[in-house]
C-alpha cells in the first residue's frame, strides 16, 4: 500500500515540476530525468505489502 500511495504522490510531484518548467524543454528532461532516478532509488527502499495472497 506505501508503494502506491508514494507512486500517486509523485506522480502529482511530476505535474507540479513538469508545469512549473512550461516552456523550458531542456530543463523539463533534466527535472523528469532526475526525479524518475530518485523515485526508482525511493520505490526500492520502501516496505513490502505484509500480505501477498495475490
Amino acid at each position: 500500500m506505501a508503494k502506491i500511495a508514494f507512486t500517486v504522490l509523485w506522480a502529482g510531484v511530476l505535474m507540479v515540476v513538469d508545469r512549473a518548467l512550461d516552456g523550458v524543454t531542456w530543463a523539463q528532461y533534466l527535472a523528469i530525468f532526475a526525479l524518475g532516478g530518485i523515485y526508482a532509488f525511493t520505490i526500492n527502499k520502501l516496505p513490502e505489502s505484509r500480505n501477498k495472497s495475490a
